[in-house]
């Protein structure tokens, strides 16, 4: 079962969350047939889109992350609502590279390192748009 929990302290100062979308992750890797590398890809982009998703006030607001890094993976997208439910694609669902030297998959290598992380706001669903452009570091 998914599910964020979000805590505070230090009177409102000191705020956290903490996601777990295991069923969330395994639906999309079902649905687009994902390689392993390309799950964690749209995994963990799924999970930063809910995350922030969740913590929008406007009711029919919704954010879009977009990371596009030149890699052999191509762009990832994923989608989000106030509620944190979201949906997201890879341009390349079986991209697959070698594991890393210390066994762990090369999702970095897949993304990329030279291109873009956009994450955006649906002009349509609030009064103003918002949207902030980042090159990915390693």
């Amino acid at each position: 079962m998914d599910k964020i929990i979000r805590a505070t302290a230090a009177d409102g100062m000191v705020k956290m969350a903490v996601i777990t979308a295991r069923d969330t992750v395994e639906r999309a890797r079902q649905i687009h047939s994902l390689s392993p590398t390309a799950c964690a890809a749209l995994g963990r982009t799924l999970c930063g889109a809910s995350l922030l998703g969740q913590a929008m006030k406007e009711e029919k607001a919704s954010l879009t992350i977009r990371l596009s890094g030149g890699g052999p993976i191509g762009s990832v997208v994923a989608v989000s609502d106030r509620e944190g439910n979201v949906r997201g694609y890879v341009d390349n669902p079986s991209c697959e590279l070698p594991l890393r030297a210390d066994g762990k998959l090369n999702v970095g290598g897949a993304v990329g390192r030279d291109g873009m992380l956009t994450v955006s706001r649906d002009p349509t669903s609030v009064r103003w748009s918002l949207s902030a452009v980042r090159s990915p570091r390693t």
